[in-house]
């Protein structure tokens, strides 16, 4: 997808307008999650849960990318904006260490829904083999949030990753 338009998609989808901040997009994350989450929200399906945190990465790679962009520029019938196309790869390698471990969360996850079959959650091991499997598949992850945050306590990424072992805890009781 063109890299505008899915920044336009992402603004829209989490309702932020041009020069939202880091903390309204955590402000609007936040709330939509809470409303889209298929185990506590208004959707028994983690489509919409799943669309939102594709627009939240993108927006916090773009906020990463260009933190001295104040404003987004939204179609006006010109051709895309040069900026975005020819933007560079951050360089921050604690990003890449979060963004990693978050895509493979996410993967972990998702897995387990598709083994489980939409069956009701379970969380004792006796009734659940794929629960088992899932921890298996995050311990990795967890680690490397760990890391972050003894390693890396000042990075951006830090809150992510402290947030990240939070919500997890429920797979690892």
């Amino acid at each position: 997808m063109d890299k505008k338009l899915l920044l336009n998609d992402s603004l829209h989808f989490l309702g932020l307008g041009p020069g939202f901040t880091e903390s309204e997009l955590k402000e609007s994350y936040h709330k939509l999650a809470k409303k889209y989450h298929p185990d506590s929200g208004e959707f028994t399906s983690d489509v919409m849960f799943v669309e939102l945190n594709k627009h939240y990465e993108s927006l916090k790679d773009h906020l990463l990318i260009h933190p001295e962009e104040e404003t987004f520029s939204f179609g006006s019938g010109e051709a895309s904006d040069p900026k975005i196309q020819t933007s560079k790869p951050s360089k921050d390698p604690v990003f890449h260490e979060y963004k990693m471990a978050k895509e493979k969360e996410t993967e972990a996850i998702l897995r387990y829904y598709e083994k489980r079959n939409l069956h009701p959650i379970e969380l004792s091991e006796n009734l659940n083999k794929e629960l088992i499997q899932l921890r298996k598949d995050l311990e990795p992850v967890l680690s490397v949030y760990v890391e972050i945050l003894k390693n890396h306590s000042t990075s951006l990424w830090a809150n992510d990753a402290k947030d990240s072992l939070e919500r997890l805890r429920v797979w690892l009781r």
